[in-house]
């Protein structure tokens, strides 16, 4: 893979994790993003009964699913100024902490709790999300690292899947609320073991710190940083209104919920197939990456069309692509960072969580004009993803030529071939 500087092996092994592969950590990891992931999730599952229960109209709870991805925003950002703490896992159980207490608020007060929750759990989100990148990094072997990306990124739909089955499972029978406060009793007792997963004495976050020039204004960080942001409104759009342009075209409720069934599934699919892919290939990588922004383009192109079998053909490769590239970019992104991959993937969690309130509102507004309108506008969004990360893989090719990015420390003509003979031997002449 061609990365910005040859990345130094961050794989230490740490009190917390003895693994020389890393995998308990990658597992946590994921554990972890499924959790956090569920205040946007579960309120989307139960819409429906809690629209029906309050008055709430579509756009009321769409504002309640924004301020998730707005607070998301806010904790990637102070997520980039804060310094990685010594115990990353003790930061991880105090999100999960914020996470149940949130959800604790939505099914006792929901007028008042469903917003706090959102915004509770959206900044546990945003703030964490970089803090994880950090966390794979450094823990897990360079074979196992790109697979690890996958898997914490899979978490996302997997949490998805979860609510949607959880919710018409369980709240028929104790009430939506009673899912809510099952999830955040799940949490509460997450975050203890994981704050008892932090050995004593473990500075593992701290031990590879790098000093350095600031990344502010790194055209790479940015390009990335706006692919995420255009993927993201992809993604985000076609998991909020894909149920319902295919029941507008005629299909039924159940035919509509098999297509973003198998969408999803196909979702988790690509991301682990990609991460173990490039973790045994690592040159694809960016070949991967632009692929996948290409695959959704198309996808949502056949979506704006008026066929029932091109939409669903559209929604599969829209889902693959559109919405499977996620662990793929904070890995690149966070790997010619070595010591600094948690301020470096906060830049690209920013433009996610900033593109997942985006897409989805600019989509209802579209929707009550014209539904293939809406997909017109997301195709644009992909074809925009492609673009930035086009302009993300030249500049990577020029600074791997003698010209490396601000706040990349170039290595010694020696230094540099070693380590790309260490890390990539498939570069060797």
């Amino acid at each position: 893979m061609n990365t910005l500087a040859p990345a130094r092996d961050h794989a230490a092994t740490s009190p917390a994790d003895p693994s020389p592969s890393g995998l308990p950590t990658a597992a946590r990891v994921a554990a972890v993003t499924v959790l956090t992931s569920l205040p946007v999730f579960l309120p989307g599952a139960a819409n429906g009964l809690i629209s029906a229960e309050f008055g709430w109209s579509t756009a009321r709870m769409g504002a309640v699913l924004a301020a998730y991805w707005l607070a998301s925003l806010a904790g990637a950002f102070v997520s980039k100024r804060a310094a990685l703490p010594p115990a990353v896992e003790r930061t991880l159980a105090a999100a999960l902490g914020a996470t149940c207490l949130g959800l604790l608020c939505a099914a006792a007060v929901p007028a008042v709790g469903l917003w706090l929750s959102s915004a509770m759990g959206g900044f546990a989100y945003g703030f964490t999300q970089p803090h994880t990148n950090a966390l794979l990094m450094r823990r897990c072997s360079a074979r196992l690292r790109a697979f690890a990306f996958g898997l914490k990124q899979a978490a996302v739909p997997a949490a998805t899947l979860l609510a949607s089955m959880a919710m018409p499972a369980l709240a028929g029978r104790a009430g939506w609320r009673a899912v809510f406060a099952g999830t955040a009793v799940l949490c509460g007792l997450s975050a203890v073991l994981m704050a008892r997963t932090a050995a004593p004495g473990d500075r593992s976050g701290t031990a590879r710190r790098v000093g350095g020039p600031a990344l502010r204004g790194d055209v790479f960080l940015l390009a990335l940083s706006g692919a995420g942001f255009f993927g993201a409104m992809v993604g985000n759009g076609l998991g909020g209104f894909l149920v319902l342009s295919l029941t507008s075209r005629g299909a039924s409720l159940p035919v509509a919920g098999v297509v973003a069934t198998a969408g999803a599934a196909t979702n988790i699919a690509v991301r682990l197939i990609a991460g173990w892919l490039i973790g045994r290939v690592p040159r694809v990588a960016w070949v991967a990456l632009t692929a996948m922004f290409a695959t959704g383009a198309v996808g949502t192109a056949l979506l704006a069309q008026g066929s029932l079998a091109l939409a669903a053909v559209g929604a599969l490769l829209a889902y693959g692509g559109g919405w499977g590239w996620a662990g793929l970019l904070h890995y690149v992104i966070g790997l010619p960072y070595p010591g600094r991959e948690q301020r470096a993937t906060a830049y690209s969690q920013m433009g996610v969580s900033l593109g997942a309130a985006t897409g989805p509102m600019a989509c209802g507004l579209l929707f009550t004009v014209n539904p293939d309108a809406a997909w017109t506008a997301l195709t644009a969004a992909g074809v925009a993803a492609l673009v930035c990360a086009l302009l993300a893989r030249g500049r990577n090719v020029r600074a791997r030529q003698g010209r490396p990015p601000a706040g990349v420390q170039p290595l010694t003509q020696k230094a540099s071939t070693r380590t790309a003979l260490t890390e990539h031997p498939e570069s060797a002449p």
